[in-house]
């Protein structure tokens, strides 16, 4: 459903042609947005000052899928570079592609743990919800405290 409307938007309102970086990105930060508008009335629901933490989880997880792309696309270029073509959507089932996919679920849920806590450390405060945190949240949270 966000898709289809950030897809409306990016391509009738702002007219960027479809299949170009320009109209992915604007798809790809609107559907995070309206996520972000979605989820701030839940947390203007719990308690007022807790509205705008959604807008800088989603903004973390864009910067990253942005982020991502940028290595993705660098290391493409690298190995074009030293003659080896990849074929995109063929799977050969190599260690390669194992470990490619390894390091991305790795990645992802690394990404999800250091930016998971920004978000849900507001409702432990204000003591909606209780969690007994573990060392590794509790490092992280305070490395959050410092950067917010």
């Amino acid at each position: 459903m966000l898709g289809g409307l950030a897809r409306l938007i990016a391509n009738k309102f702002f007219k960027f042609p479809r299949g170009t970086k320009l109209s992915s990105y604007s798809q790809l930060y609107l559907v995070f947005f309206l996520s972000a508008i979605i989820h701030s009335f839940a947390d203007l629901a719990l308690e007022e000052r807790n509205a705008f933490r959604p807008y800088k989880f989603f903004f973390f997880q864009v910067v990253a899928i942005t982020f991502e792309d940028l290595v993705i696309n660098f290391a493409k270029s690298l190995l074009h570079r030293s003659g080896i073509e990849l074929k995109p959507g063929k799977a050969d089932d190599s260690w390669a592609e194992v470990g490619v996919r390894v390091i991305g679920y790795c990645w992802v849920l690394l990404w999800l743990c250091l930016t998971l806590p920004a978000w849900v450390d507001e409702p432990n405060a204000i003591g909606f919800r209780s969690s007994d945190r573990r060392p590794i949240t509790e490092f992280l949270l305070n490395k959050w405290k410092r950067w917010t």
